[in-house]
């Protein structure tokens, strides 16, 4: 690689500051940070201070170059006054005392400083320069200041010496990066041939990605959606049209599906994969009662020595990550942050990227360059939802109340709970009171700045999460939207900001990306998750085929009459039904209802049948109750009751096991409740179709979510049992996907002539 195909990067102070010259230990978790609006009010607000003379804002850039790079280094200086003798000032804004500021962060903040000035400079000629780092206590809005000067000499071989070490990392970089693009060009599909549909999405995906558009691709189950999105989006990296994939998941069962689809290339790319996860699952031996962390301990002392030798490796999975912190004695889960810009593809959960409280502000800040793959994307919208909401309980004040032991906090949580009773008695749907907001803000600031004094690796969970959970309200409760409604409810008491629509917070995220890709097996009707993605139109559309035989797939629908009022007197019609597919054919079936009460109350009728093999859905998360149920589902014969739209009737693949038949019982419409009634409402208004995007078309989406776990592969055969009179209404029928072509039965009699029918056998 010569100079003049050298590669262009553009680098910010603060990151080349945070790159060379970070020390000291991980900040701990609960150590509060000012928010971005937070900081940027405070910068403004001292800058309006300052006398005339004063510049804000002033723009620095200077041009480096290395072997096989050419970077610009970029930033801008909160306040500069070069009358009087130059003076360099940084604003930053804390919730730390003086006495209490880490000396490593001041360090870092010194750093970023000298940066800005070595930039002035070089454009001015400087021979001394008044460095202030000005800090702003947000909580009681004091200031401190510490001031030191240096010579345009010293802080001119202090850039430099940042610029060597940088550049000769930008080499290390391109040369990897030539050898990744290489292996990409190279990179062939796994595979002798496509399955039905899969090159359609692959070229689609491939073309959107190329010209910068949204896409939404409905890919039915067994088309091999994974390995369909990921090979051309790796192509689109290796040529340079983006500089990072990000492929999000609704569950961990995603990023096995990463995992086996990279496996599956013969020769694997060399490529920097990581996968990030929360850090009770990436730090399994950390003990959250210690007072320090010895991972965290000196942490940035440690990395450059552990970068140096992850920028070596020729490729990066998973498992390499945990051998190099352990190595270095490094807390694995902050070593993926520090990596993340250096990495290729990064497979993490939605609320890594949507959610606002959880987004990763820094990773993503040039998110223009970045490929974005969302899998099951049927999720998104309910996910969404949950995002932009938020909720106040009684019980988290009480609890709060009886936790906290500094006395003005307990004055102002008993001033917060008062306000909290007359707004949730007024109950009005659309604003909270100004005072109460206001009153929100005033507590939080203080009772998070008391709770990270504390040894609070002691205290219970519990008061941890209600912290959280009035931090969240009180920061959601600043912003109230036109798709927000205000939600009151006695059991359990509390207060409730609910978001209607997701769209107008997630067009604005998804906008910033280079591309966004949308794809999972049942995002039908696909106008229905374009609107709830975005407002606008202009997201370009995808619906595959099933790429297996239809005739495969024997769809019958039994005329029960399955609404809630009804449900008592279906009961032994349904058993009824199942008792007779049973008899006709044994086998391997999935039963899936849309509730534990409903389901519950059905195991006990069948119960009657001594001859079905009943195993149950455990109620709870409880790994070793989960753990006995997918064990259960390797026997050769069972009748398993699961929830519609659950883990275990999406979420799981019995490649080694197949199914005989899938029962679905009920059309899965979620229960009524206020939230689905103000959705319904809100999009009656906007787009005529309340009924159906509140309830219709997310229940045909469980529907055809559960029914795709019965063919996965083009041997598969098996039956679809829909258990519901509406099922053969025009209004349902034609949201179903074409190739099942359902029949209607007149009667659980009709069952042993219709399956000896299609499986060719007598039965």
């Amino acid at each position: 690689m010569s100079l003049d195909q050298s590669r262009a990067f553009r680098i910010s102070v603060t990151e080349l500051a945070h790159f060379c010259c970070r020390q000291g230990d991980v900040v701990l978790g609960n150590d509060r940070s000012p928010t971005l609006q937070q900081g940027q009010e405070g910068h403004q607000r001292l800058q309006s201070q300052r006398p005339e003379a004063y510049q804000r804002e002033v723009a620095v850039k200077a041009h480096f170059s290395g072997q096989f790079c050419h970077w610009t280094l970029a930033g801008r200086i909160d306040g500069l006054m070069l009358d009087g003798g130059p003076l360099v000032e940084e604003i930053k804004t804390t919730y730390c005392s003086a006495q209490d500021l880490p000396a490593a962060q001041h360090r870092l903040h010194l750093a970023q400083a000298k940066l800005y000035s070595a930039l002035l400079c070089q454009q001015h000629d400087l021979d001394v320069i008044l460095v202030r780092i000005t800090y702003l206590k947000l909580d009681d809005d004091s200031e401190y200041q510490r001031e030191s000067r240096h010579t345009g000499a010293e802080l001119l071989d202090f850039l430099q010496g940042c610029v060597v070490e940088y550049s000769r990392w930008l080499d290390q970089y391109c040369c990897y990066l030539e050898r990744r693009d290489a292996s990409l060009a190279a990179l062939e599909f796994p595979f002798q041939q496509y399955r039905a549909g899969q090159r359609a999405l692959s070229v689609a995906l491939y073309r959107d990605m190329r010209d910068q558009q949204r896409g939404l691709y409905h890919a039915p189950t067994g088309l091999g959606k994974t390995m369909a999105t990921l090979f051309p989006a790796l192509k689109q990296l290796g040529e340079g049209h983006v500089k990072q994939l990000w492929y999000l998941t609704a569950k961990n069962s995603g990023h096995r599906s990463v995992q086996q689809a990279l496996a599956q290339f013969p020769q694997r790319p060399d490529l920097r994969v990581l996968f990030l996860q929360a850090k009770d699952k990436v730090c399994a031996g950390c003990d959250r009662t210690q007072l320090n962390c010895s991972p965290q301990t000196g942490y940035y002392d440690r990395l450059p020595v552990a970068r140096e030798q992850f920028q070596a490796s020729p490729s990066w999975q998973e498992s390499d990550l945990q051998a190099l912190a352990a190595e270095h004695r490094l807390c694995p889960h902050q070593l993926a942050r520090d990596l993340l810009p250096w990495v290729d593809l990064v497979v993490a959960d939605y609320n890594y990227v949507f959610d606002p409280q959880a987004r990763l502000h820094d990773a993503l800040a040039d998110s223009k360059h970045i490929g974005l793959l969302v899998d099951e994307a049927h999720n998104l919208p309910d996910r969404a939802r949950a995002m932009f909401s938020a909720e106040l309980h009684r019980k988290s004040l009480i609890h709060l109340q009886q936790q906290v032991t500094e006395p003005a906090l307990q004055k102002r949580i008993r001033a917060l709970r008062r306000h909290y009773e007359a707004t949730h008695k007024n109950a009005a749907p659309r604003a909270l009171p100004p005072a109460f907001t206001q009153l929100l803000q005033a507590t939080v600031e203080p009772l998070n700045d008391w709770f990270s004094q504390q040894n609070w690796l002691l205290f219970p969970e519990e008061l941890f999460e209600h912290l959280m959970a009035l931090w969240r309200f009180a920061q959601r409760a600043q912003s109230i939207a036109d798709e927000d409604v205000l939600l009151y409810s006695d059991q359990p008491h509390r207060i409730q900001i609910f978001c209607t629509d997701p769209a107008p917070n997630l067009q604005p995220l998804t906008d910033s990306f280079h591309s966004c890709h949308f794809f999972s097996g049942s995002l039908l009707p696909m106008d229905y998750f374009q609107r709830c993605i975005q407002q606008l139109p202009g997201m370009s559309q995808l619906a595959l085929a099933n790429p297996f035989p239809p005739e495969h797939q024997c769809t019958l629908v039994a005329p029960v009459n399955t609404r809630f009022q009804q449900r008592n007197q279906s009961m032994a019609e349904i058993a009824g039904y199942i008792g007779q597919l049973w008899q006709t054919r044994p086998g391997r079936y999935l039963m899936a209802v849309p509730s534990y009460e409903y389901l519950a109350a059905l195991m006990q009728q069948l119960s009657g049948q001594p001859q079905l093999p009943l195993i149950c859905q455990p109620n709870s998360n409880e790994p070793v109750a989960r753990a006995e149920f997918l064990q259960h589902l390797l026997s050769p014969r069972y009748l398993a009751g699961v929830i519609a739209g659950g883990v275990f009737a999406e979420g799981i693949d019995l490649q080694d096991n197949k199914l005989d038949g899938v029962i679905i019982v009920s059309t899965c419409l979620p229960p009524p409740s206020p939230e689905r009634e103000h959705i319904k409402q809100h999009f009656e208004h906007s787009d005529g179709r309340g009924f159906d995007f509140a309830y219709r078309y997310p229940a045909i989406n469980r529907v055809i979510q559960t029914a795709g776990r019965l063919i996965r592969s083009e041997q598969d055969t098996g039956v679809l049992l829909l258990m519901d009179d509406r099922f053969s209404q025009a209004a349902y029928r034609a949201l179903l996907p074409p190739h099942w072509r359902p029949r209607l039965l007149k009667n659980s009699a009709e069952l042993p002539s219709v399956l000896s029918a299609f499986f060719g056998t007598d039965v």
